[in-house]
């Protein structure tokens, strides 16, 4: 008979989350104020910000000698590896991986080898999608608080009005943030301060699924893992005074 659990366990789960922002936002640099161990799981060398943090990190860009890997197979490859690593168990309690923009472009790029003709690209694309989902799907259910960065795009919704979307090719661009409790969007205003907005308004993604989190938070992971993971204060009904 299956175990029945209380809605209330709930405030312990891990956090899954996906960070989007133009370039240059700093969403790679987030990682650094994650508590616990963290580990980067980086697809385009793009870790300079980081330098000179004490951060694990597997760049699957590079073989174990630091030798670039050219074959996109190759990368997806190593990529598989490392999950297979942290399913069998690891002591770090986050998993940064950066970037899903850069794994979609490896995957597209090794599918038009493999389907190489245009009368297949429905299949093609039919195969991103699904690889894709695969891809995100079981990186977020790893037993860590895990975090997937993007690049925003600016696309259009069904009334023509635009807004900052995820930069992923195909329909896992629309399908990608339903597999989040966290859909994040890292702005930089003028005078470089950097906020998550974590609502969805006109014209950007966002999503909290927790209900716990203003509708703009500082660009601070670790505070935003602790306010969802830790049980909020309940109001007490006050006692009366005799």
């Amino acid at each position: 008979m299956p175990k029945i659990t209380s809605t209330s366990d709930q405030q312990h789960h891990r956090i899954k989350a996906i960070i989007s922002g133009e370039s240059g936002a700093g969403k790679t640099m987030t990682a650094s104020t994650l508590d616990g161990r963290t580990l980067i799981i980086s697809s385009e060398s793009g870790t300079l910000s980081l330098a000179g943090r004490d951060i694990a990190m597997i760049d699957i860009s590079r073989d174990d000698e630091g030798k670039v890997i050219d074959d996109p197979k190759l990368r997806i490859a190593r990529l598989s590896e490392t999950f297979a690593m942290l399913k069998a168990g690891t002591p770090y309690q986050n998993v940064f991986l950066d970037s899903l923009t850069e794994i979609n472009e490896l995957i597209v790029t090794a599918l038009n080898k493999e389907f190489p003709d245009r009368k297949d690209s429905l299949v093609l694309w039919g195969e991103n999608s699904k690889r894709m989902t695969s891809i995100i799907k079981s990186f977020r259910d790893l037993p860590y608080n895990v975090f997937m960065t993007c690049l925003s795009k600016t696309d259009k919704d069904e009334h023509g009005g635009r807004f900052q979307g995820l930069s992923l090719s195909g329909k896992i661009a629309d399908t990608a943030p339903q597999y989040f409790d966290l859909v994040l969007y890292l702005s930089v205003d003028a005078e470089g301060k950097r906020a998550f907005v974590t609502s969805r308004t006109p014209k950007i993604l966002a999503k909290d699924r927790s209900g716990k989190l203003a509708p703009f938070e500082p660009a601070d992971l670790g505070a935003i893992v602790r306010k969802i993971a830790i049980p909020q204060p309940v109001n007490q009904p006050k006692k009366e005074i005799k």
